[in-house]
């Protein structure tokens, strides 16, 4: 069946109460957190040295090479686990100007997206894109563990992915380009030197940026409400807008945050917090650049949501996904599900998948909001 086409990115937000399922899962649930062109993950709140320091710790590490797939796929074993759904290797190719994109999540399912040329050397099934427009490209799906299929169906696709790099050599066309990293620096570290890669390792720390006299909201994370409420909706989505559109206004240190701004009300865009709804003070912004495992967007926000005092009256995180990956979320509980297909999607430089979340502090409890937002050819949501 061809999906049509959808027309732009959707967006989607929930709420809740900490803690949550939903919140304990996210990180995982997003295999891919990249983007060397801008911040990759951003926590932005109130001037706190306790989170400051408690975050500014945190280090990871990752490698850019030239690599065989084929040759990855040889040393599974030394990585994925042979009973579990797990890997401890996480790796992306993004050779530029290539049709062709491969990953590895944190499954140890490696998932090809594929031309229609590719698809038909390659050899090995696969499922064809359900969108009209691409339906000629397909994603195949590999789980690396040796449980999961036959010895003669194992060597079978090793020997086809072995082909596949020859005919991409013998084409004039260089090894494959590749991000990965390993749960943690120091194995990311052993895993690079057994490769040759040692001197190509990146360290990712945490760069710190504050802003001081910005007018800050006071954040409120009430539910939902009902649907058959229409103004009530109508005032809370433009709430939600203006608390998301003030994390990314502070993501980028934008001057019209500041108390002092005098721009010109008929021309700009974007609107402050107005002093009923905001107090001025201080805000740190904390970033980090690089390809990141779910085990460190996790460790960030296990820092985040564990921290009691003291504490900030509110927290965001940013996450920008890597949108030219084949997969880009695995539901909770794929993790450990012999199911291995993600929701299809086109992997695309321009594509879009986002998430920002807003943890506050409300009296004794701590709220969440959720704002999550994809491309438009993407099956997440259907």
């Amino acid at each position: 069946m061809d999906i049509p086409d959808p027309p732009r990115q959707r967006v989607h937000i929930s709420t809740g109460d900490l803690p949550s399922k939903k919140i304990q899962t996210l990180a995982a649930a997003h295999p891919f957190t990249q983007q060397e062109r801008s911040s990759v993950l951003d926590i932005v709140f109130p001037a706190n040295d306790a989170l400051e320091m408690a975050l500014c710790k945190l280090e990871t590490a990752y490698v850019k090479a030239s690599m065989e797939l084929a040759s990855l796929v040889e040393q599974a074993e030394t990585f994925v686990s042979p009973l579990e759904m797990k890997s401890n290797v996480t790796a992306l190719s993004v050779t530029p100007h290539s049709d062709n994109i491969w990953c590895l999540d944190q499954r140890g399912v490696l998932t090809l997206h594929l031309s229609a040329e590719s698809y038909q050397t390659l050899g090995i099934t696969g499922q064809k894109l359900p969108f009209k427009s691409r339906s000629s490209e397909h994603t195949v799906t590999l789980p690396l563990q040796p449980s999961a299929d036959s010895l003669k169906n194992r060597q079978k696709r090793d020997a086809a992915l072995k082909a596949w790099d020859m005919r991409r050599s013998q084409a004039g066309e260089a090894p494959w380009t590749v991000l990965y990293c390993a749960n943690d620096a120091e194995a990311t570290t052993q895993f690079a030197a057994s490769n040759g890669h040692a001197n190509l390792m990146r360290m990712v720390k945490c760069q710190t940026t504050a802003s001081h006299s910005v007018r800050v909201p006071t954040v409120n994370l009430p539910a939902r409400p009902p649907t058959s409420d229409l103004d009530a909706v109508e005032d809370w989505d433009e709430e939600m807008h203006a608390l998301f559109e003030w994390v990314g206004m502070a993501g980028l240190g934008s001057q019209r945050l500041q108390a002092n701004d005098r721009a010109d009300a008929y021309v700009a865009v974007y609107e402050p917090p107005q002093s009923s709804t905001a107090t001025v003070g201080d805000v740190t912004r904390l970033q980090w650049r690089g390809f990141l495992s779910p085990d460190f967007v996790q460790s960030v926000m296990d820092v985040v949501l564990s921290v009691e005092s003291p504490h900030p009256q509110f927290v965001s995180i940013t996450s920008h996904a890597f949108p030219a990956a084949p997969v880009s979320y695995i539901p909770p509980g794929k993790d450990k599900d012999r199911n291995l297909r993600t929701p299809a999607r086109v992997p695309s430089e321009d594509g879009e998948d986002t998430w920002s979340l807003l943890v506050a502090r409300e009296g004794d409890t701590k709220r969440w909001c959720l704002a999550e937002s994809i491309g438009p050819l993407d099956t997440r949501w259907g």
